[in-house]
């Protein structure tokens, strides 16, 4: 590697270094495993010319013990319109043959009770844990109002935004009440009923 980099660093080149391809250097590693095993000495291939010039020996391109490494051949441009190897067809889960044979209306009804459902479980972990459970509650609440719709949403291959509201606006109608609760046990105070 490091005779590259000198080779490189070196005087400026005319012309641009032969980058070996992958079936070259295979060639060529194979023959160089055949003499190791006959003890003979590698023989030293010809370098092919880009510009159509008689091959030169392979030490004037490259010091003689210079070894190629597949790392050295270019990658092959994959086309863009490529593409990625399906497994099949895809099959359908229970659930979400299910929502299909849903009508629209009853969909969006369903979205709207769960979705409400969620928001008032979620505000519930946050204000029915006691203290020593509250940070449990906190996490239960979030896990209920930010992962289980993203999770539903991948798993039914549904977009539950009607849900996401119903569980906002539960939310906040939950927040609401929790705070008339607390504020007629405090008597609407700002401290603490110590």
């Amino acid at each position: 590697m490091d005779q590259q980099n000198q080779n490189l660093s070196g005087a400026e080149p005319t012309a641009p270094r032969h980058v070996p391809t992958a079936e070259e250097i295979a060639r060529a590693e194979a023959e160089a495993v055949a003499a190791m095993q006959r003890g003979d000495a590698p023989a030293k291939a010809a370098a092919p010319q880009a510009d159509g010039a008689p091959e030169a020996p392979a030490q004037e391109a490259a010091p003689s013990d210079f070894v190629p490494y597949v790392d050295d051949v270019p990658e092959p441009e994959i086309a863009p319109d490529a593409d990625d190897e399906d497994d099949g067809e895809y099959i359908p889960s229970e659930w979400e043959k299910r929502i299909d044979a849903l009508s629209p209306e009853r969909w969006k009804l369903y979205q709207i009770i769960g979705g409400a459902a969620v928001g008032i479980a979620a505000i519930a972990a946050l204000f029915l844990t006691g203290e020593e459970l509250s940070t449990y509650g906190l996490i239960v609440a979030a896990l209920l109002a930010l992962l289980l719709p993203r999770y539903l949403e991948r798993a039914w291959r549904r977009k539950l935004t009607v849900a996401k509201r119903a569980m906002l606006i539960a939310m906040v109608i939950g927040l609401a009440v929790m705070f008339v609760v607390v504020g007629l046990r405090t008597g609407f105070t700002l401290r603490g009923g110590n």
